[in-house]
């Protein structure tokens, strides 16, 4: 058997494929040779795209607000909170909480309007049976709940008890968040499928803090209708 063709250049040497002589078999090997070429790429793209969509679904986060009702060792307990219940972390980026499509920048505000809570004198938020889980944004895992804010009902709190509980009927989130691979979605934390966004953006009328500015506050008014 003869040797293939070689081709001499300023590269080196390299064998050339045999040719046939027949200029229609020789076209259609080439062109054939093209169409492997061009099907294993679009193999390796297609390829290329399952796994970018693996790794997409094995770190997608999912956020939703809710509340309990529970016991802890000093009574009955109500808390409102944000969980992950996807396979991934949440970057939570953004978050408006509404009061009868009111924004409240922060708990305070949400008991101003919800409860009849008034800044006046400094009180102990603890001893009023007072917890707040501090700043929700930041970095969320698949299966946390992040507290938003708890309170236990006591002798000297009932009636601030009931009026956040029924509150909860009148709240709207509005979140923004993203995954670990920079995908982001809007949310109202209720809807099974959010809204993809490019990126998320700071609004007025986002959270400050959870629980800044108790030592401000004043329940006298409430503790006085008991």
């Amino acid at each position: 058997m003869s040797e293939p063709p070689v081709n001499v250049s300023a590269e080196g040497a390299h064998a050339e494929p045999r040719k046939t002589g027949h200029r229609v078999i020789d076209f259609s090997i080439a062109l054939s040779a093209i169409l492997i070429s061009l099907i294993s790429l679009s193999v390796a793209i297609h390829h290329g795209r399952v796994q970018e969509r693996l790794v997409a679904a094995n770190s997608w986060p999912f956020l939703v607000w809710n509340t309990s009702l529970d016991r802890d060792e000093r009574g009955q307990r109500f808390s409102i909170y944000i969980a992950n219940s996807g396979v991934g972390p949440a970057l939570l980026k953004g978050l408006v909480v509404r009061y009868r499509n009111k924004p409240v920048r922060g708990w305070i505000e949400l008991l101003q309007e919800c409860c009849g809570v008034e800044r006046t004198t400094r009180v102990d938020p603890p001893a009023l049976g007072f917890f707040t889980g501090g700043q929700p944004k930041g970095v969320i895992a698949p299966g946390e709940n992040r507290t938003l804010i708890s309170l236990t009902r006591l002798e000297q709190n009932p009636q601030l008890f009931e009026r956040l509980v029924a509150a909860r009927l009148e709240l709207k989130f509005e979140a923004c968040y993203c995954s670990i691979v920079g995908e982001c979605w809007e949310s109202d934390l209720r809807r099974l499928e959010p809204t993809p966004r490019e990126e998320c953006k700071a609004s007025d009328d986002d959270y400050l803090e959870f629980g800044a500015g108790f030592d401000e506050m004043s329940v006298l008014p409430i503790l006085q209708q008991q």
